[in-house]
């Protein structure tokens, strides 16, 4: 692996790879860019990607329907972080097929662990397992939930090097004062497509007759709107509906068609 991907592989997370503390908004993965987009390499466990089934080495194209490919790893870093507890809409590619899935950002803080103090803490030992850091990672912030603690980028599956392991503990807001993350079931794209989206009706396609919800979500994630169809055909559907009262901007379209989830992404003008 070369350097510039090394230097990538926690881009996602950090500003400073390995170097300095920091808090923001994220969904909880490391990456690296590809010329399709960003591979995740990995998926922080107990974090709003960890909701969702993205897994490592998928690759995530776009972003709010902006596409993630040729672009560099600042651009995508970019396009992944933000306001946290704002909802995003991801696709991306696992096994040859392509995937959609909604999620919030929750409040992420990447915390350097100083190698001497682990090794003082453990009484210079000079391996340390996982259980171990994490031990000592969740003494070091009493106020943070930790989910992981990486080396490099990755989690740490066995023991490391005291002495010459650059780790990091991963933590987010704890329960009580933690945002609700949207918990989606990602679909194959197309599944349940949006077709159309205004102030007086809402049209989107399906492939099979059912039953259909259609859930409508400002850019804060607030519902206001939900839409219960008890039967649709395959094909369009259209449902009328009073969105007059509603400001201009972005929202967010989740279709529940058969316990299927698909998003989608719409201005309301």
């Amino acid at each position: 692996m070369n350097n510039f991907v090394k230097a990538s592989l926690i881009a996602a997370m950090m500003t400073a790879p390995l170097m300095a503390d920091e808090s923001f908004g994220g969904v909880g993965i490391t990456i690296y860019q590809v010329n399709e987009g960003v591979h995740v390499a990995e998926v922080i466990p107990g974090t709003p990607a960890a909701e969702t089934n993205l897994r490592a080495g998928d690759i995530i194209t776009s972003v709010d329907g902006v596409s993630l490919k040729g672009q560099d790893i600042e651009f995508s870093k970019a396009k992944l972080r933000g306001q946290v507890n704002k909802p995003l809409e991801i696709t991306y590619m696992s096994n040859g097929e392509t995937y959609s899935a909604i999620v919030r950002r929750a409040q992420i803080t990447v915390k350097d662990l100083d190698n001497k103090a682990v090794k003082n803490w453990y009484g210079d030992k000079e391996r340390v397992n996982v259980q171990e850091l994490e031990t000592f990672a969740s003494a070091t912030e009493n106020d943070k939930q930790l989910v992981a603690v990486l080396s490099r980028g990755n989690l740490i599956k066995n023991e490391v090097s005291v002495a010459s392991a650059e780790v990091n503990g991963i933590y987010v807001e704890k329960a009580k004062d933690a945002p609700k993350f949207v918990k989606t079931t990602p679909v194959r794209t197309g599944d349940a497509s949006l077709r159309l989206f205004n102030r007086k009706a809402l049209s989107f396609a399906v492939k099979s007759r059912g039953r259909a919800v259609v859930t409508i979500m400002n850019a804060d994630g607030e519902q206001v709107a939900s839409l219960k169809l008890d039967e649709v055909v395959a094909g369009v559907n259209t449902v009328n509906w009073n969105g007059s009262q509603l400001p201009s901007g972005r929202y967010v379209i989740s279709i529940d068609h058969n316990g299927s989830v698909s998003g989608a992404n719409a201005v309301l003008k």
